[in-house]
Parts: C-alpha cells; structure tokens; sequence
C-alpha cells in the first residue's frame, strides 16, 4: 500500500524512495489532502501548491492544514468544486476554510449579496493587489471569520470563506492577537488563489 504514487515528482524512483521524500506534515501525512499536491517541494515556507480536481484553480495550501474528504464535493462536469480544509490539531484559534468554486457564476455583485446573507451582514469589500492577470480579487472580514471573492472575465469564480472561534479561556486580547495574525495567513491563501481559464484539468 504506497502513498506515494500519486503526487512526487521523482518518476523513476521506487515508491519506497518517494515516501522518504515526502515532508513530514499534515498536508502530506493525510492520504486524500496529499492527491491534491502537486509537487514536495514548496512555493514558499509552510506552503505547497494545490491544484483542484476540476483543474479549475490552484492555490497555495497550507502544510499544517488538511481537506475534510467527508465534505468535498466536485459537480457533474467539474462545474464546481467545493474544498473544506481545517487543523486537523487542537489549536488555540479553531479555524474552518471552504473553497468553492463555480464555472457558471453571473456577476460578482450576487455572490456579494450571498455571501452578506450567509453571515447575516452587510460585508464591506476591499480590493486585494494579485499579480494574476485577468483576475479579480476582493476581501472582506468579520468578528467570526474572513471571506475573500475571485472572479474573471469567463464567469468562473471562487468563493473563499472561513469561521473561526477561540478556545475557552483566552482573554480578549490574546483571542485578538490569534485572529489578526490567522487573518493574515488566510489573506495570503486568497491571494494565491490562480482560475485557469482551460479547465480540463
């Protein structure tokens, strides 16, 4: 039974040589996470590139993270994907990440509207810099999580989305500083987030 045989780039080697190769996280310790990486080597520190199923995307994936398979779904046609991703560890600042992708969206403006109605407020969005060309990419934030919207010309869009609560026993200042600083984790994920216009993937 390898679990390397799906997601290393060394071709040649025995699946044994592949399993030493791989690092020693999360990300790559849990089978269905390790399907969608690309490669063992990291885009930056603590991250490795994603790529969806529909091939409609890619994203950088954090190492201490894994997908909740319970939750994925993938639609007829790779028309739309959804990933869930959470710490699979007890953590101070418990967070919950969905991705969801859709090929088939009409505007922006909805997904707004939606996306408002689903934390129950009207959500302000600011525009995030990307050097993705042909891409939009906004965010937004509220007391229980941050969302981040991308869209292109071609109607496909993602909606990034995550809730987050603190542990009991953290005072106000310390739940706080946890949440400024996971903010800016997720931010950076949005940010990656790259639609590819072929989606066959």
């Amino acid at each position: 039974m390898s679990k390397g045989d799906n997601s290393n780039q060394s071709s040649g080697n025995n699946n044994q040589n592949e399993v030493k190769a791989k690092p020693n996280v999360e990300a790559f310790n849990n089978q269905f996470t390790e399907e969608f990486l690309t490669s063992t080597e990291p885009v930056r520190e603590g991250y490795y590139l994603l790529k969806a199923k529909s091939g409609a995307f890619t994203l950088d994936f954090p190492e201490d993270m894994i997908i909740d398979e319970t939750r994925y779904n993938i639609g007829p046609e790779d028309r739309s994907e959804v990933i869930p991703f959470y710490h699979p560890e007890d953590k101070d600042l418990v967070a919950d990440v969905i991705v969801e992708y859709y090929s088939f969206v009409v505007s922006e403006e909805s997904s707004k509207d939606s996306l408002s109605n689903r934390f129950g407020e009207e959500l302000e969005f600011e525009t995030l810099e990307t050097s993705v060309k042909g891409q939009y990419t906004e965010f937004a934030e509220t007391d229980d999580g941050v969302l981040g919207l991308i869209w292109n010309d071609n109607s496909q869009q993602i909606q990034f989305y995550s809730l987050w609560n603190c542990i009991d026993g953290l005072n106000e200042e310390q739940c706080s500083e946890l949440k400024d600083s996971e903010k800016e984790k997720l931010k950076s994920i949005i940010k990656s987030i790259k639609l590819s216009e072929s989606k066959s993937g």
